[in-house]
């Protein structure tokens, strides 16, 4: 899909770059270390350009209280979703800052619980560039989200991956399915040069 990307009505919305998801010590082994500092320079370049930079995490209470239907996870009994665990901080190598905003969340998409609906209408925000992880779970459910809630998102390709336990062989089909259907796909580079033009224009202004 092709939207037109206004920077005035943007928001970037970095998902679940939590230890328990990016530290290769963690229980997952997942690691995520080359998307740390792409990530960063993003974060970065939308606050110059006066995008909102909002960063949402995955959490489950330890006593299964709030699982829904992930019943099936033992991770969640073990704890390591739970807020107060180590895996479930937000990496320490990634960049915040305080005019940053914290959701939190108990299921996968960004939109559960209503808090960024409300967040971007409290903003006056209509558009959301989206990275993080994983394009087969939250980043998936997120994209369906915002298209049933007729929301334009910019998924950045090369900072929206797959974890290190799933077939990487899937990560391009998902990307081109999601692509065809919920949201459009963009370069790192190309949203940074998005980012650029829309920081020069504020300059001039």
């Amino acid at each position: 899909m092709k939207f037109s990307f206004d920077a005035d009505k943007a928001i970037l919305v970095v998902a679940d770059m939590q230890k328990l998801f990016t530290d290769p010590s963690s229980p997952y082994g997942n690691d995520a270390s080359p998307l740390i500092e792409p990530t960063n320079n993003l974060t970065k370049s939308a606050r110059a350009a006066g995008i909102p930079v909002i960063h949402t995490s995955y959490q489950l209470k330890k006593d299964g209280s709030d699982q829904g239907l992930r019943s099936d996870w033992p991770q969640i009994g073990e704890g390591y979703f739970d807020p107060k665990s180590p895996w479930a901080a937000w990496d320490h190598r990634l960049e915040q800052e305080p005019a940053d905003h914290i959701l939190n969340r108990n299921r996968p998409g960004i939109f559960h619980n209503g808090q960024l609906e409300a967040l971007l209408k409290k903003l006056g925000r209509e558009q959301v560039i989206l990275s993080g992880l994983s394009i087969n779970y939250a980043i998936s459910f997120s994209v369906h989200e915002a298209f049933s809630r007729d929301i334009p998102v910019f998924l950045v390709e090369d900072l929206s991956t797959l974890t290190a336990f799933e077939d990487q062989s899937k990560r391009d089909y998902l990307h081109q399915t999601l692509d065809m259907w919920a949201c459009q796909l963009i370069s790192l580079e190309d949203m940074l040069d998005k980012l650029d033009v829309s920081k020069t224009a504020d300059a001039l202004s």
